[in-house]
């Protein structure tokens, strides 16, 4: 026989703490009306709506009290409990019971409110299957994503989601990238073809060489970049938390001095005056405007993330709002940066020897012209032949190899190893290359203009932004020819790094005080000018990691164009923050007079107060559902006379 007690279980008190909560107030709910309608006696009525604050608000006390005795800490939500408790006192029990009843009806339903747009953007980021499936020894096993290295085989069927990085071995297909980039076209894959995690496999199988284990692969980036976006606060969340804190006990003091002193100085009526100051407690809670801040910053980053442009932060959102200049290098931001060798010019050796002198001399760098140079010559590398490698920073590489001295940069190179090149008057970047000191020819490449470019360039104009430059390492021939295509009127050419932290420095001086400044770059010498700028973006489907921890906010795909779209999701949110709090203060506003006025009662406030709050949440959806169309809805700006513009800086 079993001789254990059974233990009293009460089914209510099993409920999940949200449903508990719903239980409480639509039990409180009804015994509130009964309260009010229910013919009994004075005391029996005040013990219901005691019961009814109980059960709603019980744990709002308590959290309240417990705040104040431990921590000193005056929370928003101790004005309403004060309004309620002062009510009970003066007799107006229904007042009070129905202010915590209304109060937390609101607090669900702003949260109903919270939680949906939370799902909606952490189901944008759910992009990581569990298990993918391993080809070992030509099977196909379902493993987990942590047991994969670098150099398996994953094979991904239509429908399926690619979970890491890698190159096609077998196979064709179509991408659907948009949770990355937000692009809308299908990406063509086929074998050696590069994928990236979080896309979508649409047609065909394929069968996937693992470049990057799960905890490097890019779409791991890329919901780290997203989490830890959620915990920066922007500025006015951060001015309002801080003004919360001294706003609560002044107002509480505010409450006394209408409900009490006045009166009182005044040999006016106690209890009129006492209930106009609890409606002035309850609609001066800020809890519901800080909230519904955060959920459009919130709200803003997820969407902007949707179309593959990803803040670092709620307070970069609030200072990319504000730009005013935008700074682009133009290699690999507005040109594709990739080269193509137009012609050699030789002087003493034959130009395939040339071409090999220089890619040998190039092959350490990661610099756009040296990797095409390096293509171009179809050398097979050796570094063997290679005894030693000097780096001049912004200005070239010097080699030593076969017993003979190979210089290969820039003309400021050649003039710094007093060496006279034939210097190239074209349009195209020139590499020149001597041996043992003595000059032996250049070789001239071209890097292309993306075709969104031009209209990046319109796009930052018709939203606005009416000071764009070009920074590049290039020629001012080069540097003109880019600017021209473009329409962009101010740039600087032959920038070493140093040069481009120097000219930075330089604009932002010049900038008006609130006004910001973009750099949008996308190689590791960038770094530095980016974590210079008030916003530094980096761009790129493969962003190396200096420059993608220097940068504040990251564009996932090489189209220019979603630097405006990324200023008018910033634009947006802040618009959207602004209305909030102007919508808030002036009902609040308004309810407060009619309060004082004694045309509204203490619970008709918190009902009112309760429906803005919810309002204040859903408006805040809006910073979510920006899209790139709205850029031909901003008010163009007038822009001055492209001829009052100087165009020729150097």
């Amino acid at each position: 026989m079993n001789n254990e007690k059974k233990k009293l279980r009460i089914p209510m008190l099993n409920l999940p703490p949200d449903l508990l909560k719903i239980v409480c107030i639509i039990v409180s709910a009804l015994l509130f009306a009964a309260g009010l309608f229910v013919p009994v006696a004075l005391w029996l009525k005040t013990f219901i709506f005691a019961a009814c604050v109980i059960l709603t608000g019980y744990d709002l006390v308590i959290d309240s009290v417990m705040k104040i005795l431990k921590q000193h800490d005056f929370t928003e939500n101790l004005l309403i409990v004060i309004a309620a408790g002062c009510a009970f006192i003066i007799g107006r029990g229904a007042e009070g019971a129905a202010a915590i009843l209304l109060f937390r009806i609101g607090e669900v339903l702003h949260k109903a409110a919270v939680k949906r747009s939370a799902d909606t953007i952490e189901s944008l980021m759910d992009l990581r299957p569990e298990l993918v499936n391993a080809v070992i020894s030509g099977a196909i096993v379902r493993l987990s994503l942590g047991k994969i290295a670098v150099g398996d085989i994953i094979s991904v069927s239509p429908g399926e989601r690619v979970a890491l990085d890698g190159v096609v071995v077998s196979g064709s297909s179509e991408l659907d990238t948009s949770a990355l980039y937000g692009d809308t076209e299908p990406l063509e894959v086929t074998v050696n073809s590069e994928v990236l995690s979080g896309s979508v496999n649409l047609t065909g199988v394929l069968n996937i060489r693992v470049t990057a284990d799960f905890d490097h692969s890019t779409i791991t980036r890329v919901l780290k970049l997203v989490e830890e976006a959620e915990g920066k606060n922007s500025k006015p969340e951060k001015q309002m938390m801080r003004f919360s804190r001294i706003y609560t006990p002044a107002v509480a003091a505010a409450a006394v001095i209408v409900g009490i002193i006045i009166p009182l100085i005044g040999g006016l009526p106690l209890s009129l005056w006492l209930n106009k100051a609890f409606g002035f407690l309850v609609l001066s809670s800020p809890g519901a405007l800080i909230v519904s801040m955060t959920l459009t910053y919130f709200a803003g980053i997820g969407g902007a993330s949707k179309k593959g442009i990803l803040f670092k932060g709620a307070n970069i959102v609030d200072t990319m709002a504000r730009t005013t200049s935008v700074v682009f290098e133009k290699t690999g931001t507005l040109t594709s940066g990739q080269f193509d060798v137009l012609d050699i010019n030789s002087y003493g050796i034959s130009e395939s020897r040339l071409l090999m002198l220089a890619a040998y001399a190039e092959l350490s760098s990661s610099h756009p012209i040296a990797q095409s140079i390096v293509a171009a010559s179809n050398i097979i590398p050796d570094f063997t032949k290679v005894s030693d490698y000097r780096a001049f920073e912004g200005m070239g590489t010097e080699i030593e190899m076969g017993g003979n001295t190979i210089s290969v940069g820039n003309a400021a190179l050649m003039t710094e190893l007093k060496i006279t090149p034939d210097i190239s008057q074209s349009e195209a970047s020139a590499v020149y290359v001597a041996v043992n000191g003595q000059y032996a020819g250049r070789i001239l490449l071209a890097d292309t203009v993306k075709p969104d470019s031009k209209k990046a360039v319109k796009d930052l104009h018709t939203i606005g932004i009416d000071r764009i430059v070009l920074f590049t390492g290039d020629k001012k021939e080069v540097a003109a020819d880019v600017a021209s295509q473009l329409g962009i009127r101010e740039f600087y050419a032959e920038c070493l790094p140093a040069d481009k932290i120097t000219r930075l420095k330089g604009l932002m001086d010049m900038q008006l005080a609130g006004d910001k400044l973009i750099f949008i770059g996308d190689s590791i010498d960038d770094a530095p000018v980016m974590k210079m700028a008030d916003v530094g973006i980096s761009m790129g489907k493969l962003i190396a990691d200096e420059t993608s921890d220097a940068a504040d906010l990251i564009i996932m795909n090489d189209e220019p164009s979603q630097v405006a779209a990324a200023i008018m999701f910033a634009q947006n949110t802040d618009k959207v923050v602004k209305q909030n709090i102007m919508l808030s203060l002036a009902f609040k506003g308004l309810i407060f007079i009619l309060v004082l006025a004694g045309i509204a009662s203490m619970w008709i406030a918190v009902l009112i107060d309760t429906t803005v709050a919810i309002c204040v949440a859903m408006n805040a959806m809006r910073a979510f559902g920006m899209s790139r169309t709205e850029l031909k809805k901003a008010l163009p700006k007038k822009n001055k006379d492209e001829n009052d513009i100087d165009t020729s800086i150097d």
